[in-house]
């Protein structure tokens, strides 16, 4: 049994009005409607300006941003940006200016229309994007972990034949993954579209069998059948290693895109 590892998405205390992205069992996404413009202009912000970018992913933010920008072109799209000292100061006065109109219950989506209609002033755009990484809990069935729309294999990392044979055993539990948010609204600040797509486990599974006192591994595998064990053998264990090479592997985040952003932004049909 692996153990349950708890994701956090840790949010400013400044910024506590303006909510992490849905947890398990809400569902704050709306349907979507294209407004038909080929040519659509989208202004995207930052990753992660409403809410601190987890320590395990900030390294490896870059590639999500490289990936998302040509995901978006893809599609035909023009981008704009804006730098995140400038999004995040503007983010922290909508804060305020929400909270002085409407009191501590105000929320995100308040915020953003704020954020929306002051972008508005300096550049145009149809839709506003606003994407985040962070950290969520994926279910482990057997080898295969599920998560925010999608599925991943476990990886393994086992040393020498008999922890390799070994890599059959069915595991249950939870793992820490990566998933992408985004919340789309228009020059007025209407929300047209919020989702969320997994991107990745944030670990690989390690087992680890018994050794002599010479090193040598004492678990004797029968090739006939799974898992025989000698009466002195130790039972092998399993446990979570980090990984170091996250969003290597671009068609995971390619997936988690389509996932968050296909319903909204579909990829062009072939003429």
């Amino acid at each position: 049994m692996l153990r349950s590892t708890t994701a956090t998405l840790f949010l400013a205390s400044l910024l506590a009005c303006a909510g992490p992205p849905p947890g398990p069992g809400e569902d704050r996404s709306e349907r979507t409607t294209l407004l038909g413009n080929e040519n659509r202009v989208l202004l995207v912000l930052p990753l992660n300006v409403a809410a601190v970018m987890p320590s395990e992913l900030e390294l490896f933010s870059p590639i999500v941003w490289k990936e998302l920008e040509l995901y978006l072109r893809a599609r035909d799209k023009q981008l704009k940006t804006i730098s995140r000292q400038a999004a995040r100061n503007l983010w922290v006065r909508a804060v305020k200016q929400v909270r002085a109109e409407g009191g501590p219950h105000v929320g995100y989506d308040d915020a953003a229309r704020v954020l929306a209609v002051e972008l508005r002033k300096h550049t145009e755009f149809d839709a506003l994007l606003a994407p985040s990484l962070f950290i969520r809990e994926a279910r482990i069935a057997n080898r295969e972990a599920r998560w925010d729309g999608v599925s991943r294999e476990l990886e393994f990392a086992a040393r020498g034949l008999a922890a390799r044979n070994l890599v059959s055993t069915p595991l249950e539990g939870a793992a820490p993954a990566a998933s992408f948010h985004v919340a789309a609204f228009d020059a007025d600040g209407d929300k047209l579209h919020e989702a969320r797509g997994g991107i990745e486990l944030l670990v690989r599974v390690r087992v680890n069998v018994g050794a002599t006192k010479g090193g040598e591994e004492v678990v004797v595998l029968d090739p006939t059948r799974s898992n025989t064990r000698a009466p002195h053998e130790p039972l092998p264990t399993f446990e979570f290693e980090t990984r170091t090479d996250l969003f290597s592997n671009r068609e995971h985040v390619r997936d988690g895109f389509n996932v968050a952003l296909g319903p909204f932004l579909p990829a062009p049909v072939p003429e």
